[in-house]
């Protein structure tokens, strides 16, 4: 249903600093050493990158976080890396040393070592990726750093398997929107869950090298694996990658909690339901499925987090990248990632109850009172809209036929505008009956609807009709299924829409007329309901009623530009508010 460039924010280090003579290191080559060729040196260079650094009287504790995570045995072998070592008491160990072995590695270790050879030599001005995938400057002439931390000892001379250097603090981590899914420093293990659910390893078929295939299924014989997650695909939002830029609101597990119950209200199924196979023979059939109270959860939480992430770089959304806490946000609108639109007033409101964290790919906006700030009907719940004239929405016509009409050049003399430029004309079969007309209502919530029905008059497209304009008299009935899954309807009569206007009326105007029909409540949800060949939805029943002694006032043309069912909090807000604006495009 729903289908959703690298720009460090804030990056700032934050190494801790100490002074230590360099003698007391010692380093691949012998720093006293360095420009002679004894022995020393080459006994030295012979020795790998884990030797060196357990031998060296300063690099302790970083030799002792090295070899809990095991990184001794891959500094030993024969790939080739470049340390940059920080030296004793320049960082925080004791905390460091309490971490799990995977945080430790990401936050840490991995962002201490790349791959290949960096000597500090010259002049240096690189851009490098450590084995966390970080990127890292690592640049000076005389005096060298890495993101900011000096070198204690640039090394100069190679190891067997790589560059050692000693750096004076530890190398700031800063993690990406997606490493920040954590209970490190907020309650945001809610999201974090599940987001993470969807986390899976998959087969890299480029680089894993192919077996034989055994019972129909390919083997590999040596397999290469990355880490994959659909709702990457499913929000447009790959918050994982270093090389991009995001905005998320993350909300606290009080927050999501509190928005959880909310959307799962909107999301309610039956076991089982019955629907209308055919709503031209008026045939029944029932629909099970096998686990009601799951499809909710799962639903439930892929919409509740579908408004959360914003692309930093398109559109208004660029101002994100510079938005800051308590400062107004200027800005017309914002787009999320799947492209649900929060115009000013409900993107400020948002943003006004969040804290900003700087990440390294964008940033995290934690929701600062225990609440989720986003307005129902923008994604959860919102306004539905049908086009009568897409012929997926039309179940059948009785006693008359439908056509779509293209409105090319619209009447001035008419208020109103119809969307799409087209409606659907529904005509009588003959002057004497009433046409009926019925439309499928597909991604029904549920909740409680306003109901309404646009409706075109005739002479929508050329000022110079000739007929006298009248009005349609209509009975509108909603089918769908109860709580329990049984079938239920709900009529609406005497519904008079003002499209006409009669002309003999002096200083009235034919105009496109949204029609209020009445308030309709859904007890069950029918976002996800299709089938290959078949649409579980209610639907509407629209039928002309027009009397034999009535056709003088009444038209039994009927023509429809769309039906709207607008949540009943979303129409009551708009009747307090009548300049608000929201997004009608989902």
């Amino acid at each position: 249903m729903i289908s959703f460039n690298i720009k460090h924010l804030g990056w700032k280090g934050m190494a801790c600093s100490a002074i230590i003579a360099a003698a007391t290191l010692t380093a691949c080559s012998d720093w006293d050493d360095h420009f002679d060729t004894n022995s020393s040196v080459l006994d030295s260079q012979r020795s790998t990158l884990w030797q060196q650094i357990d031998k060296a009287d300063n690099l302790t504790q970083f030799a002792s976080l090295l070899k809990k995570t095991g990184y001794d045995e891959k500094l030993s072998a024969s790939q080739t890396y470049t340390v940059w070592a920080p030296v004793d008491n320049s960082f925080d160990y004791d905390v460091l040393s309490q971490y799990g072995n995977e945080r430790l590695l990401r936050e840490f270790v991995e962002n201490h070592i790349a791959r290949n050879n960096y000597p500090a030599s010259g002049v240096v001005n690189k851009k490098i990726y450590m084995l966390n995938e970080k990127k890292m400057s690592f640049d000076g002439a005389s005096d060298y750093s890495i993101q900011g931390v000096k070198l204690a000892i640039p090394n100069l001379s190679s190891c067997s398997n790589g560059t050692l250097h000693a750096v004076d603090g530890k190398v700031p981590f800063l993690s990406s929107i997606y490493e920040s899914l954590n209970n490190y420093d907020y309650e945001l293990d809610s999201i974090s869950a599940f987001i993470k659910s969807y986390d899976e390893k998959k087969i890299d078929e480029s680089k894993s090298k192919k077996g034989p295939v055994l019972h129909g299924e390919q083997t590999y014989l040596d397999t290469v694996y990355y880490e994959h997650n659909d709702l990457y695909d499913i929000y447009d939002a790959y918050i994982n990658v270093e090389d991009s830029s995001y905005t998320m609101v993350a909300p606290t597990n009080k927050a999501w909690n509190k928005a959880y119950a909310t959307v799962s209200s909107f999301f309610k199924y039956v076991p089982e339901f019955e629907f209308m196979e055919s709503v031209e023979n008026q045939t029944i059939q029932k629909v099970k499925l096998d686990d009601a109270a799951a499809i909710t959860d799962s639903i439930a939480k892929i919409y509740l987090a579908g408004e959360l992430f914003y692309n930093n770089n398109i559109y208004d959304n660029k101002k994100l990248k510079n938005q800051q806490d308590g400062a107004s946000l200027k800005m017309d609108s914002l787009m999320s990632t799947i492209g649900a639109k929060s115009y000013s007033e409900d993107a400020a409101n948002l943003f006004a109850h969040t804290t900003r964290v700087d990440k390294s790919n964008g940033a995290i906006w934690v929701t600062a009172d225990d609440s989720l700030h986003v307005r129902t009907w923008n994604l959860w719940n919102p306004e539905l809209r049908f086009e009568t004239e897409y012929s997926r929405f039309l179940a059948y016509v009785s006693n008359g036929s439908a056509e779509a009409v293209s409105v090319n050049r619209k009447n001035e003399e008419v208020d109103g505008k119809v969307s799409n430029n087209s409606y659907l004309e529904i005509t009588p079969a003959s002057k004497a009956v009433n046409p009926e007309v019925n439309f499928y209502l597909p991604g029904v919530r549920s909740t409680e609807y306003s109901a309404y029905i646009v409706f075109v008059p005739a002479n929508i497209n050329s000022k110079y009709y000739s007929e006298p304009l009248k009005k349609n008299h209509v009975e509108v009935t909603f089918y769908y299924a109860d709580e329990k899954g049984k079938t239920k309807d709900i009529t609406f009569k005497d519904i008079d829409p003002a499209v006409d206007s009669l002309q003999n009326v002096e200083g009235m105007t034919a105009k496109v007329d949204t029609t209020y029909i009445g308030d309709v409540t859904f007890p069950t949800s029918y976002v996800g309901m299709s089938g290959s060949n078949q649409t579980y939805a209610p639907y509407v029943r629209i039928r002309s009623r027009v009397g034999s002694k009535q056709t003088a006032i009444y038209d039994r043309t009927m023509r429809i530009d769309c039906i709207i069912l607008r949540p009943k909090n979303l129409d009551t807000y708009i009747k307090e508010h009548p300049d608000y604006k929201y997004d009608r495009g989902l």
